[in-house]
């Protein structure tokens, strides 16, 4: 090929490629300006669809137009974003190509000197080139500048982290606030072994529960199995052994409320229990504490305000108001409580308020705010660290905060938390993110499996029950897995799918709760439909087991309460009196539940 043959390849590919950018450039501003102004959840036809099945509520037809409505609504969104991320790399290809075509063309140019009497199409590229190339790499990079700020910039400067100096907090490290009772622990007692059947009223065997072991400190008496000590309850399955739960209360009458308080700091986080000592964490944008209450009283006993840690320096942290700074749930053993906030600052505290050790373990890249809870696994605390900019497991000693294992996961952001399953007699953490579920050995942290079987923002943590594991996300499916090398997958289903609540199994029964109102129950080993119920708000609260009852907290603050069986049978549906989204927690006769604005317990 001549130097002129190429100049004329050249200058026509710069040219296709620019123009082929600069419509990328235009589709992806188009795109997002349609995806900032489209809400699926605000849709006035879906909106008029529900007014009228408030009227109508028996109206199958008018609940299937809804949902279908409500899907395609949503896919389209996710359509969108999905077509943003890719036109930013075509429209970074095209640039490229560009820019190379430029340099190859200037630099064929400068080889040879150029006839007056070129042909008219060679001469009109070649002024253009002259007068309007800059100008068109100039709009390219200017659009490409705007929109990958609009697409991608807002995350990182959220949660972006522009420094690696550490900024130490100078206040004093420790605060406590006494109130109410004194915390008796005089002698160190072990966690001792359980005696109690945990199948006794639902389908867990004991071995699929996790016995800490004992540590030398002073404790509360008490077995794990038999507490409600993290999210979800013992090993974060949704399931609590616990009886004599109510189902009948009245938060505006008072009506079987045995206290109400309210919590000083906001927060999501679910209620933990160890005997009589309740925990929630509160934050917001300068505090951040955790407190502990007398559960037979409601009583404050401590308030420990967290300072002191040292923190990487960056840009200020911008959780969204529908997670806030204190989402995760708090996990406890009976020795020490664990609480993480969306600063990314972990701190263990004794059952005085007393700190045990605290540390940052780095701002979580999480543009709505990190809340995958804590899990305990002998004198291991679990953490799933799932954020845009990577995905980690990690396993800290409780004692001393040091890390045993950190194991790296090729998997995107996620807000589901951990699970501990006993699988073929040995325990594994099981952890969900997009794109895949996995089990992790809790001694090393090996990946012992995977299956890549989600998609979307993944928020629901996973279930188990009699050997298989339970994962869904809204928009993506419910699957059945059967762990193992290789895993398999048993069963899927699109049919209600949650968006928050995590699935809870048991006695052959899978329970789904839907951020659009409908309970379901499935048959877990087919993934049969066995009923479905409809309520007037969605659940972000995760169902829970307790008692040989599946218990459903709605937005409203409506607690839907079914039999555990595989016909439906609704037990009550008693009112908070205002809104809740946390899981609630059981203790023996009574149910914690966190709404919007007070911290209550339930007791007949």
């Amino acid at each position: 090929m001549t130097e002129r043959e190429k100049q004329i390849v050249a200058i026509r590919t710069a040219w296709i490629a620019g123009v082929f950018s600069l419509i990328v450039a235009i589709i992806m501003l188009l795109n997002f300006w349609q995806l900032k102004t489209t809400d699926p959840l605000e849709s006035e036809a879906l909106k008029a669809l529900v007014e009228r099945l408030q009227d109508d509520n028996t109206n199958e037809a008018l609940k299937v137009e809804i949902r279908n409505l409500d899907l395609m609504s949503r896919n389209a969104f996710f359509t969108k974003q999905w077509q943003i991320e890719s036109g930013a790399w075509l429209l970074i290809a095209g640039i490229v190509i560009m820019v190379i075509s430029l340099r190859i063309y200037y630099s064929s140019r400068a080889l040879i000197s150029i006839p007056q009497s070129q042909e008219s199409s060679l001469d009109m590229e070649l002024m253009v080139s002259r007068r309007w190339i800059l100008y068109t790499i100039s709009i390219l990079f200017g659009a490409a500048l705007i929109a990958s700020y609009l697409t991608k910039d807002h995350l990182s400067d959220t949660y972006g982290i522009t420094e690696t100096t550490v900024v130490k907090d100078e206040v004093p490290v420790q605060q406590i606030v006494p109130a109410g009772t004194e915390v008796n622990s005089e002698s160190a007692i072990t966690i001792q072994e359980a005696t109690t059947d945990v199948a006794s009223t639902v389908d867990v065997p004991v071995e699929n529960v996790t016995t800490l072991p004992a540590e030398p400190a002073k404790t509360v008496v008490a077995d794990y199995r038999q507490q409600f000590p993290s999210f979800r309850g013992p090993n974060g399955l949704g399931i609590s052994p616990h009886k004599n739960i109510p189902i009948a209360w009245d938060g505006a009458s008072g009506n079987n409320i045995l206290w109400k308080i309210k919590v000083p700091l906001h927060g999501f986080n679910s209620p933990v229990v160890w005997e009589n000592y309740l925990f929630v964490t509160g934050a917001d944008k300068s505090n951040q504490s955790v407190y502990c209450y007398d559960g037979l009283t409601g009583k404050l006993i401590w308030e420990h305000k967290i300072s002191g840690i040292e923190r990487p320096a960056g840009k200020p942290i911008k959780p969204t108001e529908e997670t806030g700074y204190a989402a995760p749930t708090v996990a406890t053993d009976g020795i020490g409580i664990y609480a993480i906030f969306a600063t990314g600052d972990l701190v263990s505290v004794d059952f005085q308020g007393n700190r045990r050790w605290a540390k940052n373990i780095g701002i979580p890249d999480n543009h709505y705010g990190h809340s995958s809870s804590l899990l305990l696994w002998k004198n291991r605390l679990i953490i799933q660290f799932d954020t845009n900019s990577a995905g980690k497991l990690l396993a800290l000693n409780t004692s001393d905060g040091s890390q045993v294992w950190e194991t790296a996961r090729a998997s995107k952001i996620s807000w589901a938390s951990p699970i501990i399953a006993n699988i073929g007699g040995s325990d594994q953490i099981v952890l969900s993110a997009t794109p895949k579920v996995a089990g992790y050995d809790p001694e090393t942290g090996k990946e012992l499996w995977s299956v890549d079987c989600l998609s979307g923002e993944v928020g629901p943590s996973p279930a188990y029950s009699n050997g298989l594991i339970f994962a869904a996300n809204e928009y993506a499916k419910l699957v059945a897995i059967k762990p193992g090398s290789p895993p398999q997958t048993v069963w899927e289903s699109n049919e209600y799918l949650p968006d928050v609540a995590s699935p809870v199994a048991a006695n052959g029964l899978l329970f789904i709760a839907t951020s659009y109102g409908v309970a379901a129950c499935f048959d877990a080993a087919s993934g049969e439909l066995l009923w479905e119920h409809e309520s007037q708000a969605g659940f972000y609260a995760s169902p829970v087991m307790a008692d040989g009852k599946a218990f459903f907290l709605n937005m409203d603050g409506k607690m839907s309460i079914f039999s555990i069986a595989r016909e439906k049978v609704l037990l009550g549906e008693p009112e908070l009196g205002e809104g809740a989204v946390s899981t609630p927690a059981f203790s023996n006769g009574k149910i914690f539940l966190r709404g919007y604005n007070h911290l209550f317990c339930v007791g007949n």
